[in-house]
Order: C-alpha cells, then structure tokens, then sequence
C-alpha cells in the first residue's frame, strides 16, 4: 500500500511518543490485509524507518501469497513475518510476543449473521489465547460503534456508559453483538492483571485505499466522482455520519494500544455530523462536480426526526489526549487526489 509521505509523516508526529512506546516490540498483527490493518502496518514500518524502532511484526493472513503479490513493499519488509492462519484456529507463531492488535473481522465480506458471529467472537477469543500464551501485556480489540444498536430517539451521539445494545431478535446484528461480546472477552482475559485489553469502537472512516464499492457512502460517492457519474442516494439523504481520516485513525488507535485502559472501550471516529445529502454535496463540490447531479431516491417520512450515528469522543480527548487532525474536507480531498493518482 504506497500512500502519500506526508500522511504517513502527519501520524509520524501526531503519535510520536506512542510510537516510541513501541521500542523493540514484537507485534502480532491480525487483520493486516484490510483497510485499517494496513494503514496501521503501513505506518508502523515507517515509524520503524524513521525512529529506529527495531519493531517486528507478525501478520496473520488467510492467503499471504495474495497478499504479498497485492503489497510487496509490506510483504517483503524485514520486520515484517507473514503467517498464513483461519483467525479462528491459526497456529500459534513461535516466540514471545509484547503487543497484540487485532481487527480480524471482515465487515465487507459476505457471511451468514452466524459465520459473522462465529468468526468475530472464536476469533477474538483464539487471538486472547495466543496473548496469554505468548506474554503479550498490550491488546487491542478493534471493536465498532455496532455495539451500540439502534441510537435512542432523541440522542445524536453515543457515548460509552451508554449500556444499550443491537437487537437480539435480528439476525443483521451479529456483527455488533459479536464485537461486543469480545469487549467482554478482553475484560475477562484481562482480570487477572497479566494483561491489558482495551477496545477500539470505530466509527465511519474515509481515506486512500477505502473501499469504493462496498457499502460505504464516502467511497460510493468518491467512485461516482471518479467515473463522472451522477451521486445516487436511494435514502432521503437526511441521515446523520461522520468521517475520520486515516491519520486520525491510526493515531487514535496507537494511543488506545499504548495508553488504553484496562477493559475500557474508547469511541474512534470524527464527532462532526454531516448528513448523506450533505456528504454527496460537499464530494461533489471539491471534486468539481456539480450537485445538480445527486439524485435522492427516497423521501423522508412526515415529522420523523434524522437518523443520526455519533460518536461522543470526550472518553478519547480527556483520557488520551486525542484530538482530531484533519477536517473533512481536507479528508476528502486527500483521498480523492490518492484515487486519481492510481492505475486505473
């Protein structure tokens, strides 16, 4: 994944002691090959580069052949050991091992809600096992806002303590109930103080290399602009997101992975709603496109308030120190500049 050196030089700063926290670490990577795991191993080769960090890092793969044929440059690196492994019975690498990331769970590919769960929640507990085994005292469970479930009405960002949860009679949340229940997971291997677990509970995120095709608006709409075509929302467009960079995003998780609390969860994402109408309309503008082009398939029900999907993200600032860095225009712009630089 080759991505511009100012932003790998931004996270360079942002999360300079972070990174120097990571002096000698031996890291067991899982999720290497998707969105965040790259960007995360991405940044940490160059903090090994530039900060002589001596890291080594382990990355489990369901096909690292793929893998390494897609990213060389990261396969190949020397700090770098590919291990191919079902995150749900891998093999355990040999060795002691002092941090353990984990963001396994594919929430793009296409799986029966029991696969989602079985996969999530085994998964996570193997992961723990190989921690426990192998002397790892940092975790990091990349959780999701999914925990949460439908938002109350009347309440546009989440926070936390908020105890709510994803209905348990439909099948669509095993993804949310799945990582919750690994929150749980990190809690209880955790107990005894040999290690510490804290979880990440990401949120919407826009950068180079997102998905385009997937089921993310931003890249939806970065694709439409990319292929001069109209910005189709088949919503009303009034409902409520927010959008954090990459930088922003690996940032934030080296903190929760360095300085997180034990079995605390921290909210990752940007606080600064914009509804999907106001997305398209915001790409189309910096992309020199014209918003007489999104076209809105559905119509917003009489009286109905927006549906709206927040972080609440004083946890991160009060505790961590963590403050957004890029707003989303800037984020935007990035991202498409990235895209149009790329081999069609």
């Amino acid at each position: 994944m080759h991505v511009s050196q100012n932003d790998l030089d931004e996270v360079l700063v942002a999360a300079d002691q972070d990174l120097r926290a990571l002096q000698n670490a031996r890291v067991f990577l899982t999720g290497g090959t998707g969105y965040i795991g790259c960007w995360m191993l991405t940044c940490l080769l160059h903090a090994d580069s530039k900060l002589k960090l001596e890291l080594g890092i382990t990355t489990l793969s369901r096909d690292p052949h793929r893998f390494a044929e897609r990213y060389p440059h990261l396969a190949n690196h020397k700090a770098v050991e590919l291990v191919q492994g079902d995150i749900r019975d891998f093999a355990f690498p040999a060795g002691a091992f002092t941090h353990v990331i984990h963001g396994a769970t594919d929430v793009v590919a296409q799986q029966t809600a029991l696969q989602t769960f079985d996969v999530t929640v085994a998964g996570t507990r193997r992961v723990l096992d190989f921690a426990k085994q192998r002397g790892a005292k940092r975790v990091l469970l990349m959780s999701s806002g999914a925990v949460y479930g439908k938002f109350p009405p009347g309440v546009s960002s989440i926070g936390e303590d908020y105890t709510g949860a994803p209905s348990t009679d439909a099948p669509a949340s095993a993804y949310g109930i799945g990582k919750l229940a690994s929150e749980w997971l990190g809690a209880a291997y955790g107990e005894s103080g040999e290690m510490t677990c804290s979880s990440a509970r990401i949120f919407a995120q826009i950068g180079p290399t997102l998905a385009l095709d997937k089921q993310f608006a931003a890249g939806n709409f970065l694709l439409n602009a990319l292929r001069d075509e109209p910005f189709v929302i088949k919503g009303d467009g009034t409902a409520v997101r927010s959008y954090m960079y990459a930088t922003d995003l690996v940032t934030w998780l080296l903190a929760v992975l360095v300085r997180g609390k034990a079995a605390r969860a921290y909210n990752v994402g940007s606080d600064q709603g914009v509804s999907i109408r106001e997305l398209a309309a915001a790409i189309a503008r910096l992309t020199g496109r014209s918003e007489d082009t999104i076209q809105v398939l559905g119509q917003p029900a009489p009286g109905a308030a927006p549906n709206q999907y927040l972080p609440n993200t004083r946890r991160a600032a009060d505790e961590l120190g963590l403050r957004l860095g890029v707003p989303l225009d800037e984020a935007i712009r990035r991202t498409y500049k990235w895209y149009r630089n790329q081999p069609s």
